[in-house]
């Protein structure tokens, strides 16, 4: 009976061992637990450090920059035309086809001669009866002149001569213009290039009846191309004639210098734009080709930034500046735009010269964010 109550009494000990170590365990963990947290809440309340090279920033700097303006427009010929048909008439010939070179007044198309070479040979025939009508009434006065100077008719005779003489006269005058008109109506059945260039266009066939001014083909001078632009009233105010523009063209890799030789005087009423017009090299482009590019207006002095490092995600745009190791957002007002070296700058307030900024491959950092810049 002893030895089993001393057999009860060691496990009540050993039952209670265990829970006092136990528990003992829970209370050191427990410890270790707020002292990790602790830990971890010290690093929260530490400031976050960015850390830069020396490729993410830059110094501002005073320079001078070419400003420029953005421009697009389509390539189109100085002198174009739409020849068209000045008479009805079937088609007998065409000569030329699209893409063909042809020189001024080279003919195009030969329309049916028929018609108008018998009108011409009509009134030309009538300007000779004409002609030999004037002549016997003048032989007539003549005759009757001398015949009045001696005496053996009166004058009167000899004022109805001249009446007739007179109307002979009229009568030539208006043959001959007659005979004029029909030679047009006969020339006019060779269509003809107006000037020297490209047959872009053809409408008509052989055999087709043409009605008057029906279409038959577009011509335009590749030689003399120019491009049209729109600007607006505020940019129009700084483009002068003379001033080159930088283009870039579907049909070429170069870029193409044009240069500024109309600006219109009168705004575009549907539009609020001015148009300008510049002039390309002969044969540097397609008619009817698009083209982008800059148009160099002048130079402007002042602190330049890139235009990649000015951000706008705000109301007014801003840069990213760094002073004592902090980010700061400086607001900016943009004075000027263009480029620098090929690169896009702008010419902007509040930022002096000698400031470090943050560039652009150095992404949006927050205000009062602690940066450290690595040495190159």
């Amino acid at each position: 009976m002893r030895t089993f109550l001393s057999f009860k009494w060691v496990v009540i000990a050993l039952i209670a061992a265990m829970l006092v170590f136990g528990v003992t365990r829970a209370l050191l963990a427990r410890s270790e637990q707020q002292a990790q947290a602790q830990i971890a809440a010290a690093k929260l309340q530490e400031p976050t450090v960015f850390k830069l090279s020396a490729g993410d920033v830059m110094t501002a700097e005073n320079g001078t920059l070419d400003t420029t303006v953005t421009i697009n427009g389509t390539v189109q010929a100085l002198n174009s035309a739409t020849l068209k048909s000045n008479m009805a008439g079937t088609v007998e010939a065409v000569w030329v086809r699209e893409g063909q070179v042809v020189q001024a007044g080279q003919a195009l198309v030969q329309l049916d001669t028929n018609d108008a070479r018998a009108r011409a040979t009509q009134a030309q025939q009538q300007t000779k009866a004409a002609k030999a009508q004037l002549a016997l009434a003048e032989r007539q006065r003549n005759n009757n002149q001398t015949l009045v100077d001696k005496g053996f008719i009166s004058s009167t005779a000899l004022a109805s001569s001249d009446t007739n003489f007179a109307t002979a006269l009229a009568n030539l005058d208006a043959a001959i213009a007659a005979q004029g008109i029909a030679q047009r109506a006969l020339d006019d059945t060779t269509v003809r290039a107006p000037f020297a260039g490209q047959v872009t266009q053809r409408y008509v066939k052989v055999g087709e009846r043409l009605t008057v001014n029906a279409p038959v083909m577009d011509v335009v001078d590749v030689a003399q191309l120019e491009i049209e632009i729109a600007l607006t009233i505020a940019q129009a105010n700084h483009v002068r004639l003379g001033q080159v523009a930088h283009l870039h063209l579907e049909s070429s890799t170069h870029v193409v210098n044009a240069e500024v030789t109309r600006i219109n005087a009168a705004v575009q009423a549907s539009t609020r734009s001015v148009l300008a017009y510049l002039s390309l090299p002969p044969n540097s482009a397609r008619v009817g080709e698009f083209a982008t590019g800059l148009l160099t207006t002048g130079q402007a002095t002042g602190v330049l930034v890139p235009r990649d490092a000015i951000l706008n995600d705000q109301p007014v745009p801003y840069v990213q500046a760094v002073s004592n190791g902090l980010v700061k957002h400086i607001d900016v007002a943009l004075l000027a735009m263009g480029r620098v070296n090929g690169q896009d700058y702008a010419v902007v307030t509040n930022v002096l010269a000698g400031d470090t900024l943050l560039s652009a491959r150095a992404g949006m950092i927050a205000a009062q964010t602690a940066v450290h810049i690595a040495q190159p």
